[in-house]
């Protein structure tokens, strides 16, 4: 294997095309016309590789069998030294080569009727990577470098006082995700992932099949290379005492500081489960109590007002009040070149999905519940219905707010019955509306057209459009990155559509292409629409096709977001009171489309229940 070699073939990436003669649609490789990149696929693959390209195509399509590496816009592949002298045949009689060969950790150009040796490519002409952590292909056998069967551990230990350094290497690509999880680090250098701890966390011995022990006089030459500096250093430039991450077992635990009920503050700015930003000094209440963790000490479940219910380590919260006029910020300070820490939310999260949250103390937990109305029971049903308190109306001439006057309303006018089963019974699709509205454009023009959009407080929430494939994909590829498309109507200003500033990737779509009229539609929904948050305060959205299914779906929303049970009966009251409590109301919206946005507010809706119960508008059933 040390006579072989990485080659670098330059490609556009793949693309179903037409095979010439049988019009059999195929996937090839995009090669450009002026380099040699073609034809030196073709001499080093043989029969297993065959140029589909159509006589009127501005492009080479060629068609490999097997399997393929291709990383940032190259093909890699492992070759021998006679294929290597093959492959400069070819390259020579072209202009431009677009072949490279990685030797002394950098890439070379093979030559060229230009340049008759091997030159280093400039900046923006060759590949800029390392080829070494990743599996090129033998054209010869069209398979991958074989990597080393299991994951093995090497420990490498400068001094016994030290933490040990643990290289994880051989098939890890496959395991990376949970790599990174458990809190391994990539090395980019060694091309290896690497972690740094007395001992391996559970997650990862698991993936262990061998360990190794470096030699003691190559240790130091590992760790002066890899490690961003030792615990003596790291003392000297942070001006504290570095700390083992697993500390002997003591007896001398300290004592919790909070219990339940208790008013605690953010020590810094904090992030709730579901992404929301907790700022500094933001009060809270102590919820429920966790068991102590060896690593993280205390935790506990916090309610922000307004903001939502997490779990926090006892590091993060204070009993103090914020000073006025004083914000802080939280953040690691590292030498040059180390790998950021974990932060406690990352923390916390890992936790989570491994199962290793520590366990909750439910008993003290239950003091915490809200005040409740009297249990009522049915004569048969031995579990109780609990319908939290109602807030009475005023009748001192207080003006009422958007949802008493609802459930004023609602009282006072027949609601019509929508009732959700015979929605549900009727098993068949409504057709979405949709006409053509105007033609969009970003920075390209493609003749794409859009035949409906939504748009809620400036962000596009449903697009529909249509056009030739590669521009419809140019503009999903805008609006995925946050950018500004807009929508230019014949007869009007144009409407710009975005997915708000900084926000990426927050669309999911639904492609349909029609190859023989070279069209492709494409319906854009918003994650919020598609993924609701009934975590905290969001907004999601109904596609409204008649009453009866706006109702049903808005009363599946608010049974996911109270803590009341909600009844099908009750469908028509919260469809019609919820408009006049403008928590479901029209969103701005062209093409035949009929959008409804949906404030998940729990404390509204709870209100607008246990209101439309204390009035008489709504009743409990009736068990038979």
């Amino acid at each position: 294997m040390a006579e072989n070699h990485i080659l670098a073939v330059h490609t556009y990436g793949s693309q179903r095309v037409k095979k010439p003669g049988t019009n059999q649609m195929v996937s090839a490789y995009k090669i450009g016309y002026s380099s040699a990149a073609c034809e030196t696929l073709l001499a080093l693959y043989g029969a297993k590789a065959r140029d589909v390209s159509s006589s009127h195509a501005s492009y080479r399509y060629i068609q490999i069998e097997g399997a393929t590496t291709v990383r940032h816009g190259y093909l890699l592949l492992n070759v021998t030294a006679d294929e290597l002298t093959r492959a400069e045949a070819v390259t020579r009689r072209y202009h431009r080569a677009a072949v490279f060969v990685w030797r002394a950790d950098k890439w070379l150009e093979l030559p060229n009727s230009r340049d008759k040796s091997y030159t280093e490519p400039g900046s923006r002409s060759g590949p800029g990577f390392n080829p070494l952590g990743f599996r090129p292909v033998a054209p010869s056998t069209g398979e991958k470098e074989a990597a080393v069967a299991g994951i093995r551990a090497e420990k490498s230990q400068r001094s016994p006082q030290e933490r040990p350094w643990w290289w994880l290497l051989g098939d890890t690509y496959p395991q990376r995700e949970t790599l990174k999880r458990w809190g391994a680090r990539f090395s980019s250098k060694r091309r290896a992932w690497y972690y740094v701890g007395w001992e391996l966390p559970d997650g990862i011995k698991r993936l262990i099949t061998e360990y190794a022990t470096t030699e003691p006089e190559a240790i130091a030459t590992q760790v002066e290379d890899d490690a961003p500096c030792s615990d003596e250093e790291a003392e000297a430039i942070l001006g504290v005492s570095v700390k083992s991450e697993q500390q002997p077992p003591t007896d001398d635990v300290l004592p919790r500081l909070f219990q339940i009920g208790q008013t605690v503050y953010s020590r810094h700015e904090l992030e709730t489960p579901d992404g929301k930003a907790v700022p500094t000094g933001t009060r809270g209440t102590i919820s429920r109590l966790y068991n102590r963790n060896v690593q993280h000490g205390w935790s506990y479940d916090v309610d922000f007002a307004d903001i939502g219910t997490g779990w926090y380590f006892e590091r993060e919260l204070t009993d103090l009040a914020p000073v006025p006029g004083i914000r802080i910020t939280h953040g690691a300070i590292v030498p040059p070149g180390a790998a950021l820490p974990l932060t406690d939310a990352e923390l916390k999260r890992m936790l989570l999905e491994s199962g290793h949250q520590p366990e909750a103390l439910a008993d003290e937990s239950m003091s915490a519940e809200p005040e409740a109305a009297p249990e009522l029971h049915t004569s048969e049903e031995p579990q109780t219905i609990r319908v939290f308190k109602p807030q009475p109306l005023p009748t001192d001439g207080t003006p009422l707010d958007e949802v008493q006057t609802a459930i004023v309303q609602a009282k006072t006018q027949p609601t019509p019955i929508l009732h959700p089963t015979a929605v549900s019974q009727k098993r068949t699709l409504a057709v979405i509306g949709q006409s053509y509205v105007g033609e969009l454009t970003g920075s390209i023009t493609g003749n794409v057209y859009c035949f409906g959009y939504a748009i809620h407080e400036g962000i596009c929430v449903f697009m529909n459009m249509g056009g030739p494939r590669m521009a419809v994909e140019a503009i999903r590829a805008k609006l995925s990155k946050g950018d500004i498309v807009n929508c230019t109507p014949w007869d009007a200003p144009a409407v710009e559509l975005t997915a708000g500033e900084g926000n990426s990737g927050m669309y999911h779509d639904y492609f349909q292409n029609i190859p023989e009229a070279k069209f492709t539609s494409l319906i854009l929904c918003h994650d919020l629409l598609v993924n609701p948050n009934y975590g905290g305060k969001s907004t999601t959205f109904i596609l409204r096709t008649d009453a009866a299914q706006a109702a049903a779906k808005l009363k599946h929303h608010v049974t996911e977001l109270v803590k009341v049970p909600v009844f099908d009966e009750w469908a028509g009251y919260l469809y019609h009171a919820g408009q006049t409590a403008m928590l479901v109301r029209p969103t701005r919206s062209a093409g035949d489309i009929d959008l409804l946005s949906v404030d998940l507010d729990i404390d509204a809706w709870t209100r607008l229940i246990t209101g439309g119960i204390e009035q008489g508008v709504i009743t409990l059933p009736i068990a038979n």
